[in-house]
């Protein structure tokens, strides 16, 4: 199988970006992965100065890393941020990508300022997103939220499987509109059972209108610590329609893994 190795932290040293960072800290320790910590400067936003971004990234240093073996890279980038993200994530071979979040609904997500949105919508590998204060590292229940229309291949989920298997955690596929018996559901299925044959708990089908509802409605029942969603994608989705993966990155109070799926 392959590993999860490569994960990158970008920071613009907020407050939202330094709980994602503790967590990415954490994560890439258990995993013994290498933590790329990023920060794009965008001379058209007020950025900091080098000498100031140099003692942040000192303070990082004191503050997170000290007497950790943890392996690290700090990487400073002038331009425009999703750009230079994408740079990096394709240089450094990244896995996984772990971002902050900022609650926003759709009325302000505009006015978001993070390129967040851009990654969750079009994905260039593995993202993980984070709610505000979400720094304990549990991953003991994984849903997997799947609408049985595409089957993955194993070297796309592999970060999933990683994580899965580093911290033995039971995994709950669900599909939340319920499928016709003869749509190849059986198939799906035994397909992640061979992805996931050693973390397998169960398969759920749940016929409720709400998407968004019953995904919270799940995790709630079932203890969920961290949501995957199957991100497919398609080069010619309406511009104007939010995607799940985007609502649900922006209203759940838990780690969600958005995993790009090639249709």
């Amino acid at each position: 199988m392959q590993e999860l190795r490569n994960i990158l932290i970008p920071t613009d040293f907020s407050k939202d970006a330094t709980n994602a960072l503790i967590y990415a800290i954490n994560l890439s320790e258990q995993i013994d992965g290498h933590l790329y910590i990023t920060h794009i400067r965008d001379d058209s936003k007020s950025p900091l100065s080098n000498e100031q971004i140099d003692d942040r990234f000192e303070q990082i240093r004191h503050d997170f890393l000290f007497r950790r073996t943890l392996r690290t890279s700090n990487i400073i980038r002038i331009g425009n941020t999703t750009d230079e993200l994408s740079t990096v994530i394709k240089e450094k071979r990244i896995d996984l990508m772990v971002i902050g979040m900022r609650g926003a609904s759709g009325r302000n997500e505009s006015n978001f300022g993070s390129s967040a949105t851009y990654f969750i919508d079009n994905p260039e590998c593995t993202l993980l997103t984070l709610p505000g204060d979400c720094r304990i590292l549990t991953i003991k229940q994984i849903a997997v939220a799947s609408d049985y229309k595409v089957i993955p291949e194993q070297s796309e989920i592999y970060a999933l499987s990683y994580l899965a298997q580093s911290f033995s955690s039971k995994i709950h596929v669900f599909n939340v509109k319920k499928a016709p018996e003869d749509d190849g559901t059986a198939d799906i299925q035994q397909s992640f059972k061979g992805i996931f044959k050693y973390n397998l708990s169960s398969f759920y089908e749940i016929d409720q209108p709400s998407v968004i509802g019953a995904v919270r409605k799940f995790i709630a029942e079932n203890n969920i610590d961290l949501l995957s969603v199957l991100h497919k994608i398609n080069n010619q989705k309406d511009p104007l329609k939010r995607s799940v993966s985007k609502q649900l990155a922006f209203v759940l109070k838990l780690p969600l893994l958005i995993v790009p799926i090639q249709l």
